[in-house]
């Protein structure tokens, strides 16, 4: 098996780290410290790009509670880095292939915001609002202005309920064929 091999340096006083994935062990090298990761225990792989779709690109794979982070642009100096997303979408590519061989329970995913697990929390939110109104309205003697306050703040929540199967879960990530726009 070839090596596939990937380095950035990720801060002005720091050596450049290297990142190697050898026989089915990812080893991070930093100056003279290196760690390894067996792709065996991986549990989490989350693949981020900027939004507005430029070529910066992060990945943060996780082995437990270990985590590493792996960037795709190379600091050179104050606000100037190197492009080295060639580089960075092989490992990629290759890290989620073999990670998905060799620890199938890992999950694979895309690191942005998603409109359902915002809109839960909104949820959680409005319900813990409707029952603290109903409490503190209750303890001020005013049951009548709490009701109706909390009905209304249900109704609301009753309809966000209505409406959550509708939202999307996401594109799904396949880890044998990661989308070509993020991985190019």
């Amino acid at each position: 098996m070839t090596q596939v091999v990937h380095s950035a340096r990720l801060a002005p006083f720091q050596p450049e780290t290297v990142w190697t994935l050898e026989a089915g062990t990812l080893v991070e090298t930093r100056g003279k410290v290196e760690r390894r990761f067996p792709l065996a225990s991986l549990t989490r792989y989350s693949l981020a790009a900027e939004p507005d779709g430029g070529r910066r690109r992060s990945l943060l794979v996780t082995f437990g509670r270990r985590r590493v982070v792996i960037v795709s642009q190379s600091y050179l100096g104050p606000g100037r880095f190197e492009d080295r997303l060639t580089s960075f979408s092989t490992l990629a590519r290759a890290i989620a292939a073999v990670g998905a061989d060799l620890a199938p329970r890992a999950r694979f995913g895309l690191a942005r915001l998603e409109a359902r697990t915002a809109f839960t929390w909104v949820m959680g939110l409005t319900a813990f609002g409707a029952v603290a109104t109903l409490l503190f309205s209750v303890s001020a003697g005013m049951a009548a202005v709490g009701v109706d306050m909390a009905a209304r703040m249900s109704f609301v929540l009753i309809l966000m309920v209505a409406a959550l199967p509708w939202l999307g879960r996401g594109r799904p990530f396949d880890p044998h064929d990661p989308p070509s726009d993020l991985l190019p």
